[in-house]
């Protein structure tokens, strides 16, 4: 049994001080484990001085020769969707920005081929009631692909951690998932979520579905109740601003990079990965018809427009005619 990482990086990114950041957190816990490193053949060149550190926590590395066209995050969709051709035996893929927060051996005895979590912890059919807009791109994938744009499935999986058994079932999803993406890629999107779904969409799900607590996904909504037993933390360090997760944060990776390697208060930080969320975190239950709005662009453009000095100025008109008529009257009305 592995423990896989996939990496394609460079000095100018944190993608490898998060995966390092990874692994240490599995050495924690599982200090035998046997974790497997790939990397495409760029990102080898760049293994030197304080970016060797990672070498020394793994125990199998291996550097794949990708075609020069693909730019660097296609070279990571481009591993992970073929990453079970490389790796023998069975595996456990973990996404780099992850906290493993638990020992994860049990894993061996789960009795499937292939097994991922559901994306933001939820079935299809419940993103028809809090994320239609990214209902309806998932399916606009699909006539794309010659596949009729309504799932009979009401699974769709998130691609951060998969186990994966060393099996015809593994290989044969592999290579249709890599030859998806491929195809995803001459249509203009590097996503390899959209591509995993429909591979298993056309390979009659041949994807299981693990327990929320293998790949909790503290941004989402739904993950609030496996983060108790969660076994791994997924934190989305991508995610543009500040960060609820505190080993998201770039003042914490950069010293990692500055040093390269983990100081032993970051160490006796992870120690604890539950408890590592910034001091301003809340929990903010969102009434479900609002769900759509937050997941707008119309959302994300508000919240960048009140950060500004217009911003500031509509807020204080708003203030004062909500505090100074609405409320009033609203009162007012209410009383008869």
């Amino acid at each position: 049994m592995k423990y896989l990482y996939v990496l394609t990086s460079n000095e100018n990114d944190y993608y490898l001080e998060q995966t390092l950041l990874s692994i240490t957190s599995l050495r924690l816990h599982m200090p035998n484990a046997f974790i497997s490193l790939l990397v495409d053949n760029e990102t080898e060149t760049t293994l030197s001085g304080k970016r060797r550190a990672i070498l020394d926590l793994v125990n199998e590395f291996k550097s794949i020769t990708i075609d020069p066209q693909f730019n660097q995050k296609a070279r990571s969709r481009w591993l992970k969707t073929s990453m079970r051709q490389y790796i023998d035996d069975d595996f456990l893929y973990i996404d780099g920005d992850t906290i493993i927060a638990d020992d994860l051996s049990d894993i061996v005895n789960i009795d499937m081929d292939i097994g991922a979590v559901l994306d933001s912890h939820i079935y299809l059919s419940e993103k028809n009631n809090y994320f239609p807009i990214r209902l309806k791109n998932i399916k606009a994938m699909c006539p794309k692909f010659g596949i009729t744009p309504e799932f009979d499935l009401n699974v769709y999986f998130n691609g951060g951690i998969m186990f994966c058994r060393n099996n015809e079932t593994g290989h044969r999803f592999f290579r249709e998932w890599h030859r998806l993406w491929l195809k995803c890629y001459e249509l203009g999107s590097l996503n390899d979520q959209s591509s995993l779904n429909l591979s298993n969409f056309v390979l009659s799900s041949v994807i299981k579905e693990l327990d929320g607590i293998w790949n909790c996904q503290i941004l989402d909504d739904g993950a609030l109740r496996f983060l108790y037993n969660a076994k791994i933390i997924h934190y989305f360090s991508s995610r543009p601003g500040e960060k609820v997760y505190l080993p998201a944060n770039d003042n914490f990776l950069d010293r990692i990079k500055k040093n390269g390697f983990i100081e032993q208060n970051i160490l006796d930080l992870i120690k604890t990965p539950k408890t590592l969320f910034a001091p301003n975190t809340r929990l903010f239950l969102v009434d479900k018809s609002f769900h759509t709005f937050y997941d707008s662009a119309f959302c994300g453009i508000s919240k960048r427009l009140y950060n500004t000095k217009i911003g500031k100025a509509i807020e204080h008109i708003l203030f004062k005619i909500r505090r100074n008529i609405y409320i009033p009257h609203k009162r007012k009305f209410s009383k008869r």
